[in-house]
């Protein structure tokens, strides 16, 4: 169902829109709201709740808990916040429309002793996606859907208890991100696949997305082709090669592909560059 709010309650006046989705496993909120600046809020839950960020770009933001972790920076799509029960969330933020999910669940549904302190701003795309396909289906209650949807809730569930809350992930091997750049980079003229690296270092694949994106603020395939792009101005700027082997040599699709992702990190083409 939909409601629309026209600011009855003086600190919901910049919601638009919210739509619900209910289900044996979840309920489900999603949120829209209108350009805000430097709104504060103050929530707690008594279920586990996952915050889910489905297309705002923040510049400014920030969240604390009653733990000591917290987060302060930019948010974009993809990243979202985990609450354990009666856990307090409390920060503010300025930016654009905001479009994002609440996702609470039975306790019964998630293992939390190992959850002792909150998920405060994680990134995880896998999590959206999820998400967004669930949400897709809302008012759709025919067989197939609901079996479907079914499926796709328990994996879910599954992704967050096993990636995010299990307590054996901190012992996970943890990627050596200069040895696997070495590697990437002796490995430039070829497809590299994420499978391919996380298993050169012993790792899940989601680990090695949250390690990149910890320390580069990319993901997998973001790192590589900047690992791909620097080496390109490497070899523009140190040897006569012409732009069609520099482009093979550095494991883009075509001279095209790399012109293309070329200007958008350095603001001119190679051919430019060169002359």
């Amino acid at each position: 169902m939909s409601d629309q709010f026209q600011g009855a309650e003086p600190d919901s006046n910049f919601v638009l829109q919210t739509d619900l989705l209910e289900t044996p496993d979840f309920t489900m909120k999603l949120v829209t709201e209108a350009p805000i600046d430097g709104v504060s809020y103050r929530e707690s839950y008594s279920d586990p709740c996952l915050i889910i960020n489905f297309g705002a770009r923040l510049s400014t933001f920030e969240v604390v808990g009653n733990t000591k972790n917290g987060y302060q920076g930019t948010v974009i799509p993809g990243d979202f916040s985990f609450l354990p029960p009666s856990a307090v969330l409390e920060g503010y933020y300025r930016g654009d429309r905001l479009c994002y999910a609440y996702m609470m669940f039975p306790q019964a549904r998630l293992n939390l002793q190992s959850a002792e302190k909150m998920l405060i701003m994680q990134s995880d795309p896998l999590i959206q996606k999820f998400a967004q396909a669930l949400y897709s289906q809302r008012h759709r209650q025919d067989p197939d859907i609901v079996l479907n949807r079914e499926s796709m809730s328990e994996a879910l569930i599954q992704h967050l208890q096993l990636v995010h809350l299990d307590a054996t992930s901190d012992f996970r091997s943890k990627p050596n991100l200069d040895r696997l750049k070495n590697y990437i980079r002796a490995n430039l003229n070829r497809k590299l696949t994420v499978t391919e690296l996380a298993k050169l270092e012993e790792t899940t694949t989601q680990s090695l997305q949250k390690a990149v994106r910890t320390e580069y603020g990319q993901s997998v395939y973001q790192w590589v082709t900047t690992l791909r792009l620097e080496r390109s101005l490497e070899l523009l700027r140190n040897t006569s090669q012409n732009l069609a082997n520099i482009a093979v040599d550095c494991g883009f699709a075509n001279q095209s592909h790399w012109t293309r992702l070329f200007r958008r990190q350095f603001g001119t083409t190679p051919g430019k560059l060169r002359s």
